[in-house]
């Protein structure tokens, strides 16, 4: 079996990663070169130890029993079942015991779990057996990064591309660090080229922009337009702000100039500049109330209460229905609901016949469960603005609940229908009505709005979503789901039996929005329930219960087909349920864990 077999040295970063060494076996009959090409050519080398037999000896004859595993546990880890992973790396480890790749994985399996720190220590220990495993070092990297370690992700990513230039989590992180810059080139009509993406470092980017800035000294829109681009990416701030200077010297009188520059002197904590330059800005438009806004916050900056207060007069001086400037002049917070400062903002909007005040007031009073002092500062808003949105929107909320049914098809359902108003106005309104048990109407208002062409992807969603909740064919879980704060969840989410867990329908480290799907069998009856959990039974802590959802009108005939389960998971840690036979829609509910 031997003669068939020679020994060769290979460079890879892969033997180390294994814990094995250099010098490895090959088929005679192989090519030699493929021995140190990267990746490795695992293939091979399993094919060489298999010819050794019983002559291949350690480390090679257990790492050939654990590759037997590595198919199985790549499936495990995709999937998310993090204790079905941890029992293959367990058994990995008993085969093939003290290599780095179980340390990489073990660092894997933390981060689906939301165990960052546990990570952090798997990782740190494979790059301490084996320096020179660059994914190992990337992944340690993104953790660091997590946690807002910057440094040492820094650092981290920095030794990834040292082994790997094209290590992409490497590039990604160091870009989302500002510590690379990502460069793509336009197409010929203009459009990215998504195949020819490059990254320089700061310095470099940083020579770039300035020649930039020289080609373009007598173009002071494309200086401005390159400042803000800039800001927006917060690169290179101190060449930004020479930007807008240059443009400023160009154009000394463009207001816009300045309300850029002194955002750039703000963002490099330069607050005298920035306060030098809103100055100028509202000198030259002293008619604009957001000029003088700018300015007051130029003033919160420095500490200068009395010249934000003089700012702030003026803001409301041009506009009484600046929003923010009325709740920063009136000393309101979140949730303010104080009698006396209702009263006294409430007569401020009566002499200045600002809606905006007097909605504010209106919300104060809502805080309060006032309803009947609510609605009278909301009338005297649609006395003075009747048609603007946002007077029609409150209104409606606060009519609804006083019970104000005629003045809802008076006052409001006009405006809806006029189609003048934004989705909100059709959303406020449809839940108005739906509170007061006009569930159809309701349903009516969000359907008219759906089939307008230019109803917004958002609105579109959420009123889908609201429509099916409404017809009873959605419901949720009121159990929040564990979810990390990176947007994944930290727990698979599974079907509860009776003897234990059922399948897993959404794995663990599933970015949200997730969804999962599944057939449940119906047992005769014209119902079905089905419980979920999330986390497994034999995982570090108990699953926690979902509760039971339950599907109704089933076809329960013999040879009817399975009812279709739906479930998704949304970023703020919702579960949804649906289900569907034979192409229907079944009426669902849902009832809390017992």
């Amino acid at each position: 079996m031997s003669a068939s077999v020679r020994w060769l040295e290979s460079p890879s970063w892969e033997l180390d990663f294994y814990g094995l060494p250099h010098r490895l076996p090959w088929p005679e009959d192989a090519d030699p070169e493929l021995a140190t090409r990267q990746p490795l050519d695992l293939e091979t080398l399993l094919e060489a130890i298999d010819r050794l037999g019983a002559e291949a000896g350690e480390p090679w004859t257990s790492f050939r029993a654990a590759t037997g595993l590595f198919q199985e546990l790549s499936e495990a880890l995709e999937e998310g079942e993090l204790v079905r992973s941890q029992r293959l790396l367990d058994e990995v480890e008993r085969l093939h015991p003290g290599s780095p790749f179980v340390l990489f994985q073990l660092g894997n399996l933390a981060r689906l779990g939301g165990d960052d720190a546990e990570a952090i220590r798997s990782f740190e220990a494979a790059v301490s057996k084996a320096p020179n495993i660059g994914p190992a070092w990337s992944s340690l990297g993104a953790v660091y990064a997590q946690q807002g370690e910057r440094q040492k992700a820094v650092d981290a990513f920095r030794k990834a591309l040292e082994i790997n230039g094209n290590d992409q989590l490497a590039l990604d992180g160091l870009t989302g660090l500002r510590e690379l810059v990502r460069l793509m080139r336009q197409t010929e009509d203009g459009k990215p080229n998504t195949d020819a993406v490059g990254y320089v470092d700061l310095p470099t980017f940083r020579g770039m922009i300035s020649s930039q800035i020289e080609s373009l000294a007598t173009e002071p829109d494309q200086l401005v337009a390159l400042a803000e681009q800039l800001l927006r990416d917060n690169l290179v701030i101190d060449v930004a702000i020479g930007a807008l200077e240059k443009a400023r010297e160009v154009r000394p009188e463009h207001a816009r100039t300045y309300l850029v520059l002194a955002s750039a002197y703000r963002t490099a904590a330069r607050p005298e500049d920035a306060r030098k330059t809103i100055d100028r800005f509202a000198e030259l438009q002293p008619n604009e109330a957001v000029a003088f806004m700018h300015v007051a916050q130029a003033c919160n900056d420095a500490g200068d209460t009395e010249g934000e207060f003089k700012a702030l007069e003026k803001v409301l001086e041009l506009d009484p229905n600046f929003h923010a400037a009325i709740g920063i002049f009136f000393g309101l917070s979140s949730g303010d609901v104080d009698p006396a400062k209702e009263d006294k903002l409430a007569a401020w909007a009566t002499e200045r016949k600002s809606w905006m005040g007097h909605l504010l007031a209106s919300s104060m009073a809502r805080g309060r469960e006032d309803s009947a002092l609510a609605l009278r500062h909301a009338d005297n808003a649609f006395a003075l603005a009747p048609e603007v949105e946002e007077v029609l929107l409150h209104l409606s909320a606060v009519l609804g609940e006083s019970k104000e049914l005629n003045r809802l098809s008076t006052q409001i359902r006009p405006a809806v229908e006029s189609r003048r108003y934004s989705a909100r106005l059709d959303w406020n309104y449809a839940q108005t009505l739906y509170t007061l048990g006009l569930r159809d109407e309701a349903a009516g208002v969000l359907r008219r709005a759906l089939s307008t062409p230019d109803a917004p992807d958002e609105f579109k969603s959420m009123a889908s979503s609201t429509l099916e909740a409404w017809g009873g064919v959605l419901t949720g879980s009121g159990v929040p789901l564990e979810i990390h704060p990176a947007g994944h969840l930290t727990r698979p989410l599974l079907i509860t039996l009776s003897d234990g867990d059922g399948g897993i329908v959404i794995g663990a480290g599933r970015r949200l929005p997730a969804e999962g799907a599944f057939p449940w069998r119906t047992k005769g009856d014209d119902t079905v329930e089905v419980s979920l959990q999330q986390g497994e039974s034999e995982g570090k802590e108990p699953p926690t219960p979902l509760g039971t959802f339950r599907a109704g009108d089933v076809d329960s005939a013999e040879g009817a087909k399975p009812v279709d389960c739906h479930v998704s998971a949304t970023p703020d840690g919702r579960l949804h349920f649906r289900a569907a036979q034979n192409g229907r829609r079944l009426p669902v509910a849902w009832k809390p864990p017992q």
